[in-house]
């Protein structure tokens, strides 16, 4: 009986620091304008020095287009890196999608005519 409840003590804190590395964020915008039209995009970024010098992703898909979605993560073996250089040297995964394009606004109307014009 005492090995049982040692065995599950070991598997609760086990379960606790492998979920406590994880994390992700998504930030999606609102309405028409959060419809992605792409496949997500990726790549992984590092932070280095404490956040003093940092990777801007290269978003080169969007061909003009807002991004629709972002999503950020972590993990197990992001963490550990974090963890093991003291916060020099923090990876994490970030991901994008693009919007779809929006139509620009034009007259409504036949083309060539002018208002008021009758054949």
């Amino acid at each position: 009986m005492q090995s049982m409840l040692g065995s599950w003590r070991m598997a609760t804190v086990l379960c606790l620091t492998l979920a406590s590395a994880c994390a992700h964020y998504r930030v999606q915008a609102p309405g028409h304008a959060g419809a992605p039209a792409t496949e997500p995009e990726g790549e992984v970024l590092w932070s280095l020095a404490w956040g003093l010098v940092q990777e801007q992703p290269r978003v080169d898909n969007c061909q003009g287009q807002p991004l629709a979605e972002v999503n950020q993560s972590t993990n197990l073996g992001f963490a550990l890196i974090s963890v093991v250089t003291l916060g020099i040297a923090m990876p994490q995964r970030v991901e994008w999608r693009c919007a779809k394009a929006q139509p620009s606004p034009g007259e409504l109307g036949a083309l060539g005519a002018t208002p008021g014009e009758v054949n």
